[in-house]
C-alpha cells in the first residue's frame, strides 16, 4: 500500500534567476530561480572541483525553507487536511500534490515565520499528482521562491534533503537528510493513478509532508515529494518524489491553460528485451497495440516495432517514454527511430493530446 508522504535530493548546479512573464495577467513579471547549468555532483559538505566546499545541511535549510509553507485543506470552514507546497515565483504561486488538495474547497499556507495567506486552487493533474496553488486577492507581498534544478542525472548514493511540513506541526518546516535510493521508479498514487519516474529517497519523512521540496547539495529543489511507501506495520522508510522537470512542466501548462496539456503518441508497449533490440542501442520500447485513428498509427508505427529513440534521445524504458510523450507539445512534430525488419528508420508523428 502506498500513502502520503515526503523525500531528498541531487546534482550540482550554477544558479541564475530568471525573469519571466505573468502568464494569468498582464501585471508586473514574476521572478523564477532556476538552474543555468549543471557542473558536478557532491555530496553534502563534500569538496566541489573548484575546491570550494559544499553547504552544510544547516546552510541549505536556511536558504530553502522560507519558500517551502504548510498547506491547510478547508471543507466548510473547517481544517480537514495538511500537507506541504512549495513556493516556486515570488507572486506566491506553489506546486503541491493533488492528492493533497482535491478534498478541499478552500485552502490556506503557513510560511515558515508563521505568517498565514488564502490561496486558491490554480488547476491539478491526477496523471502526475502535483497541483498549483496561488494567493487569493490582491496580495502585496513578496514571496520566496526555491531554486529548481535538475533530477535528470541523479544517482544512488547521493545525498537527500527533505524539507516539508509532516503532522502539522508548528515552527516551521522539517529537515530530514538520507540519501537518493533509486531512479525511475514507477508507484501507484494515493488515487490508484500510475506515477512513472519517480526518484526514492530513504530520508525520513512523515505523512503530511507530501508536496514538499527533494533538494540536493546545494540548495536546489529536484523534485516535490509526493509517496511513501506503508505496510500493515507503518512506514517502511521508503520515499518517493515526482522529477522537478515534470512538476515544473506541468505546472507551466496549469498556469498558462487552467489545466495540464500531456504529448499523446497513442502506443503501448513494454520494455524492449535485447533480443528485439537493434546492435547499436541497448533499451527502447517494443509497440505491442496501436490506438486506432490515434498519432502513431496515422504516422505508420505498427506491432512489433521497437521505438529506441524520441526527439534524437535514446528511449531507455516504457515509462521514460510515457513520460517525455506527455512532456511534448500536442500539435508538435515528434521524431522516432524506429527499429523494424532489421532497419533503423525515422517516423515523423503529429503529437496528439492526452483527454
Amino acid at each position: 500500500m502506498i500513502g502520503s508522504g515526503l523525500v531528498g535530493a541531487i546534482i550540482g548546479a550554477v544558479v541564475a534567476a530568471l525573469v519571466v512573464g505573468n502568464m494569468l495577467s498582464g501585471s508586473d513579471p514574476v521572478i523564477e530561480r532556476v538552474v543555468e547549468r549543471e557542473i558536478t555532483t557532491a555530496n553534502v559538505a563534500a569538496v566541489t572541483e573548484s575546491g570550494a566546499r559544499a553547504l552544510e545541511v544547516a546552510d541549505i535549510a536556511a536558504v530553502v525553507t522560507p519558500s517551502v509553507v504548510r498547506v491547510e485543506v478547508l471543507r466548510y470552514g473547517q481544517v480537514t487536511g495538511t500537507g506541504s507546497g512549495v513556493i516556486f515565483r515570488d507572486d506566491g504561486h506553489l506546486i503541491t500534490n493533488t492528492h493533497v488538495v482535491d478534498s478541499g474547497d478552500s485552502f490556506q499556507i503557513v510560511l515558515a515565520d508563521g505568517t498565514i495567506f488564502d490561496v486558491e486552487l490554480v488547476g491539478m493533474d491526477r496523471r502526475t499528482d502535483v497541483a498549483v496553488l496561488r494567493p487569493a486577492g490582491d496580495v502585496q507581498a513578496s514571496f520566496t521562491p526555491a531554486t529548481l534544478g535538475h533530477a535528470d542525472n541523479l544517482r544512488a548514493g547521493e545525498t537527500a534533503i527533505a524539507i516539508g511540513s509532516p503532522l502539522s506541526l508548528r515552527g516551521g518546516p522539517t529537515v530530514t537528510v538520507g540519501v537518493i535510493s533509486a531512479t525511475n521508479r514507477r508507484l501507484q498514487s494515493p488515487q490508484g493513478d500510475w506515477l512513472y519516474e519517480l526518484v526514492q529517497t530513504d530520508a525520513p519523512i512523515s505523512p503530511g509532508s507530501s508536496g514538499g521540496a527533494l533538494v540536493d547539495s546545494r540548495g536546489a529543489v529536484v523534485g516535490i515529494t509526493t509517496v511513501i511507501a506503508v505496510t500493515d506495520v507503518g512506514a517502511e522508510g521508503l520515499g518517493f518524489a515526482t522529477p522537478i522537470e515534470i512538476a515544473r512542466d506541468v505546472a507551466n501548462d496549469i498556469m498558462q491553460w487552467g489545466r495540464p496539456r500531456h504529448g499523446r503518441l497513442g502506443i503501448r508497449g513494454s520494455d524492449a528485451q535485447s533480443g528485439f533490440l537493434p546492435p547499436s542501442h541497448s533499451a527502447g520500447v517494443l509497440v505491442q497495440s496501436v490506438d486506432s485513428g490515434g498519432p502513431a498509427a496515422a504516422a505508420g508505427l505498427q506491432v512489433g516495432d521497437v521505438v529506441v529513440e524520441l526527439n534524437g534521445a535514446p528511449v531507455a524504458d516504457m515509462g521514460a517514454l510515457i513520460v517525455d510523450a506527455r512532456m511534448l507539445e500536442p500539435g508538435d512534430e515528434a521524431s522516432l527511430r524506429v527499429w523494424r525488419g532489421e532497419k533503423l528508420m525515422l517516423v515523423s508523428v503529429k503529437v496528439g493530446e492526452l483527454d
